[in-house]
């Protein structure tokens, strides 16, 4: 098979690693000069080094992806209906497109490549936590036991996690739509959650003497905010009853973690992500904050907006989701709420469901049934 990866950067240089060398594997980076055809794979568990050799890696979307029987995209979200457009012209029929992970509005963006005979997928979380050690040489990652998958259309669930399980050689649960994907509460809710807690009274100019360890000091604060948001997630699957929404696992379930303390004591013990820092940058010896980082540009605009707007449509009230949105209004400078309305201009760039004509309840259930 050719295995197209779109996206060069920790996840996609990760991926690479993952995939048998049966197949042949091609990489789409803007950078293409300062990649080796072969990777090297530090597993960060055991510290174990393997070598993966790359067919081809280039700037060109047509050489990528053209004949390409699978294509992962590992853009962030924001990128997302960007690249689709930019592929769409060499995607075969009866190829398999994915977005990794498929959360953020990636299913509105996908009409161009079903149109052209394609199936569209989304896994619900990254198979794998990495980062670069020498950008398109080395990698370092530790792989996840499973992920779980949804495919658009519907029928093609089960055929794409059959795949994705033998390419990737881990466990692959197929969800029941599409929509579980969409709403599994991970980067939006825990990033801006933790994102409210830390900057919510900060002031333009304001600085740090190092950067604050994201999870390692995750505080009680972020914990209430963080279940809050979830509760009121958990209330739009319900409303959505014709669809099976028993997927969108609840946080104080996934995390085994039913209180406050026990969610925070919960979150900073997770090994794997005790080194991941906050969106900050260094200047003249002190840090700053990266208003520029994935962190805002993805989770407020194409995660938290997206749940928001599902949430209009199923009258659900959402005070912890609109205390971060308010806050961020003020914090990035935009508009998305007209005093109590959920409709300010910003939200024309966001990627909520009415931007794409999902309007009311029952096209949301056309879409995703």
């Amino acid at each position: 098979m050719k295995i197209a990866i779109i996206g060069g950067g920790n996840l996609g240089a990760a991926m690479a690693c993952y995939i048998p060398e049966e197949h042949d594997v091609y990489i789409h980076s803007s950078k293409p000069d300062l990649w080796s055809n072969q990777i090297t794979y530090i597993d960060k568990v055991s510290g174990t080094e393997s070598v993966s050799t790359i067919e081809c890696v280039t700037d060109s979307y047509k050489l990528a992806v053209e004949d390409a029987d699978v294509v992962f995209i590992t853009h962030p979200s924001f990128m997302i209906e960007e690249t689709i457009k930019d592929i769409a012209p060499y995607v075969k029929k009866g190829a398999m497109v994915g977005v990794i992970p498929g959360s953020g509005g990636a299913e509105f963006f996908c009409k161009e490549v079903l149109e052209k005979g394609a199936i569209f997928f989304g896994m619900d979380r990254v198979p794998c936590v990495s980062r670069i050690v020498e950008y398109g040489k080395s990698v370092t990652s530790s792989k996840k036991a499973k992920t779980r998958l949804a495919a658009i259309p519907r029928s093609a669930t089960e055929e794409v996690s059959r795949t994705m399980a033998d390419i990737l050689d881990m466990e692959i649960e197929p969800l029941s739509n599409y929509l579980v994907v969409t709403f599994t509460p991970s980067n939006p809710l825990m990033h801006t959650s933790r994102l409210y807690s830390m900057l919510k009274d900060y002031t333009e100019g304001m600085t740090w003497d190092r950067n604050i360890p994201f999870y390692a000091e995750w505080d009680d604060e972020t914990s209430e905010m963080l279940i809050g948001c979830d509760n009121e997630l958990q209330e739009i699957c319900r409303a959505l009853t014709k669809l099976d929404m028993l997927g969108v696992i609840p946080l104080t379930e996934h995390y085994e973690s039913a209180t406050v303390r026990a969610m925070t004591d919960k979150i900073r013990s997770i090994e794997t992500m005790k080194h991941i820092l906050s969106p900050m940058i260094e200047k003249d010896g002190k840090f700053i904050i990266d208003k520029e980082s994935r962190y805002f540009k993805e989770d407020l605009p194409f995660g938290l907006c997206t749940i928001k707007g599902f949430a209009i449509m199923c009258g659900i009230d959402t005070p912890y989701i609109d205390t971060i949105l308010r806050w961020y209004e003020k914090f990035g400078n935009v508009e998305y709420f007209v005093q109590d309305s959920f409709e300010g201009k910003d939200l024309k760039k966001a990627a909520i469901p009415q931007n794409y004509g999902l309007d009311s309840v029952d096209k949301v259930y056309n879409f995703y049934l």
